[in-house]
């Protein structure tokens, strides 16, 4: 539980102070270059996420992949036990509890009632799936082909540190001055 809570605060430090670093306002004469705020709640929740969420549910996750790919009677060495453990977690089940849940623990721990938990999840849910799809399906492919299952969890743990990261560039936070504009543009 430490180990993940660490790993994905890590996570969240690197969402929100690389993008700050790569700020780039300079070519507009008119704007002062923004002042980066780091968000310490936002850490805290993405620990308490990790730590008491993730880590247990993940841990039994895992152990269910195994189990599944035992009672299938897959034998060792074969490409059938990574594709099956990559299609189970994708696209079965996994995938789509933990980003569901993610995103519901993050607005219930933002303040949110239940009604804009449910709208966040909705909004929300099918670009993140698809993103992880992109970046997650190579990754546990490998993981699961050629990492032992003992150890197969640290490696979505750290690569969850770039995961995080990835997510911050693809989907950045709009500031109220860009929601504004779009706004115009549309009206």
């Amino acid at each position: 539980r430490i180990t993940t809570g660490f790993l994905w605060g890590i996570g969240d430090v690197v969402a929100q102070v690389v993008p700050a670093l790569f700020d780039d306002d300079e070519h507009d004469a008119n704007k002062k270059k923004s002042e980066f705020g780091y968000d310490a709640p936002r850490t805290a929740r993405a620990v308490i996420f990790g730590s008491f969420l993730h880590a247990p549910l993940s841990h039994l996750h895992f152990n269910f992949l195994e189990f599944m790919t035992v009672k299938g009677g897959f034998q060792p060495g074969s490409l059938k036990i990574p594709l099956f453990k990559t299609v189970m977690e994708q696209f079965v089940y996994w995938s789509w509890f933990s980003n569901s849940l993610y995103h519901g623990a993050m607005g219930a721990m933002q303040g949110m009632d239940a009604g804009q938990i449910q709208k966040r999840v909705k909004d929300v849910l099918w670009d993140t799936q698809v993103a992880q799809w992109k970046f997650w399906l190579p990754i546990q492919f490998l993981n699961f082909q050629f990492v032992p299952v003992r150890h197969q969890l640290n490696v979505v743990l750290l690569t969850s540190v770039v995961w995080t990261a990835l997510l911050s560039a693809w989907y950045p936070p709009e500031d109220d001055h860009q929601a504004e504009e779009e706004a115009e543009k549309e009206a």
